[in-house]
């Protein structure tokens, strides 16, 4: 007589293997994903944009606390309330900021061109041109100390 025994496995559950493999294809998959998304962001700023954006920030305190604020030859000439006159000019590819016409401080690099107007008395406008021919430009208004 012959006894078959049959051993039969239920085939219900995840095994450890295949869990692993799961696993190891949702972290690729995030891995991929995330890259793709830091790809699509939006790219920082460049170092000259954010340069200019700052000179614009700073000469325009420069602006709000002087005494008086003069245009001539395309340079701007700021005279401080303690008896100093400020001016900015370009200079080769940078723009300078003297004191009493000395000292030699930079505060933009790789500029093409700077343009300062004065309007009425009242409005000043300052426009940079970068090495790339990328304009930047600012108004500032006048608000005169009685």
């Amino acid at each position: 007589m012959r006894v078959h025994s049959r051993v039969t496995f239920k085939n219900n559950g995840y095994t450890l293997v295949e869990s692993m493999i799961a696993l190891g294809v949702l972290i690729v998959t995030s891995f991929v994903i995330t890259l793709l998304f830091t790809h699509l962001q939006k790219q920082p700023q460049s170092v000259q944009s954010e340069e200019t954006a700052l000179f614009f920030s700073m000469i325009g305190k420069e602006i709000r606390e002087a005494a008086t604020v003069e245009v001539r030859n395309n340079a701007l000439f700021i005279l401080l309330p303690t008896g100093e006159m400020v001016s900015f000019t370009r200079y080769h590819s940078l723009i300078r900021k003297q004191v009493n016409g000395l000292g030699h401080e930079v505060w933009v690099q790789n500029i093409q061109d700077m343009k300062v107007e004065e309007i009425e008395n009242q409005h000043v406008y300052v426009t940079l041109t970068d090495q790339d021919g990328k304009q930047a430009r600012r108004s500032y208004r006048r608000i005169h100390h009685e």
